[in-house]
């Protein structure tokens, strides 16, 4: 579940780079194993599989279901490929037993409304802006000369993460305000500022720094994340993703 923190000057930080060597070689056995490849575009992919059992946007995110992967695209370029782990086998019935009805189309539709839902939500919560305020020389300002955050972002575990654990203040909160090369003319509090590694899934302008959540509206995401990990795996069950 983790990944790269934001850049934080010179500072190297060796569990990310592990990490990222190791999710390279997931992702690159999976493209090999499943037909399509990282960086291929969306396009390529549809011409490939087909049409996906559904489709899910969330801004620049969009993941597609197919029956045997999921695959994940940003600004319509695949970063992510996994495998789906098939169902285990129908236990046998007895010859007189009647036949199981289909999936009703109404819950299915509740299903995909409520998913739906939760995901509006999160946005709204994790892209809140920051307050900023005109640079002026005599600021003392940190400077992100990289840019706010690294590329990629992990999926999180909708069923268990807690965001509260992940957030991250120190880099930020230091400085009396903070700036990136994104961002000229203007700085923002250092104290309003936060990185989130189980958010980042969500973020949806990385040129602007990201507002540090409460805790209510953290306990909300994580209260949102379990209909999201709910509502995927119940669609899955039925057939619908």
């Amino acid at each position: 579940m983790k990944e790269a923190s934001p850049r934080r000057g010179s500072v190297s930080h060796l569990s990310d780079s592990i990490m990222g060597r190791l999710s390279f070689v997931l992702l690159l056995s999976a493209a090999t194993s499943l037909g399509s490849g990282i960086g291929d575009p969306y396009e390529k992919v549809i011409a490939e599989k087909g049409t996906p059992r559904s489709e899910i946007q969330a801004g620049a995110v969009r993941i597609l279901n197919y029956p045997d992967v999921t695959i994940r695209l940003r600004d319509n370029v695949v970063v992510a490929i996994n495998a789906v782990a098939s169902a285990p086998a129908p236990t046998g019935k007895p010859s007189n037993s009647p036949a199981q009805p289909p999936p009703a189309a109404e819950r299915i539709a509740a299903l995909k409304r409520d998913l739906k839902e939760a995901i509006a939500r999160v946005n709204l919560i994790v892209n809140q802006p920051v307050p900023s305020v005109p640079r002026t020389p005599e600021m003392k300002v940190a400077w992100f000369g990289n840019g706010w955050f690294h590329p990629g972002a992990a999926t999180p575990d909708f069923n268990i993460v807690d965001v509260r654990k992940t957030q991250e203040t120190s880099q930020y909160d230091q400085s009396e305000f903070v700036t990136s090369p994104l961002n000229p003319g203007v700085a923002f509090p250092g104290s309003e500022v936060e990185f989130n590694s189980m958010t980042k899934f969500f973020y949806l302008d990385r040129s602007l720094p990201k507002k540090k959540l409460t805790e209510p509206e953290m306990i909300e995401i994580n209260r949102l994340y379990r209909i999201i990990g709910h509502c995927d795996s119940q669609l899955r069950y039925l057939g619908a993703q």
